[in-house]
């Protein structure tokens, strides 16, 4: 057993549904962002991502790199709930911010790149 009392330990860890309502919060916020009109097309959010770094390949990749974005957020969001100290979740939450900053620039640049 540990020495350390079970308060003690609760308080170190992060909830997990605050984790949930700050992922959340950080996705509507985005999609807010990009605006309402934008909703349709939201499976297509993080090709965004990759237009960052090329807009052609965010435009032409097909769905293999469409799967590989989604991907990225898949894994991201294990490690994310699965953080077991305030500092991971803050990190990891940092991370997510700037993957959405990203996308949103991402997104902006294909639709108004043509």
């Amino acid at each position: 057993m540990s020495d350390l009392p079970a308060t003690g330990q609760n308080r170190a860890r992060p909830r997990l549904i605050f984790k949930i309502v700050a992922y959340l919060a950080a996705a509507v916020a985005t999609w807010l962002w990009m605006g309402i009109g934008s909703i349709p097309l939201i499976y297509m959010f993080p090709l965004g991502l990759v237009a960052v770094f090329d807009l052609h390949l965010a435009n032409d990749g097909g769905w293999g790199v469409l799967i590989g974005t989604w991907l990225v957020y898949v894994v991201h969001g294990f490690f994310y709930f699965r953080a077991k100290t305030t500092l991971q979740t803050v990190i990891l939450f940092g991370v997510l911010v700037l993957m959405l900053i990203g996308n949103i620039a991402g997104c902006q640049q294909m639709w108004h790149g043509h």
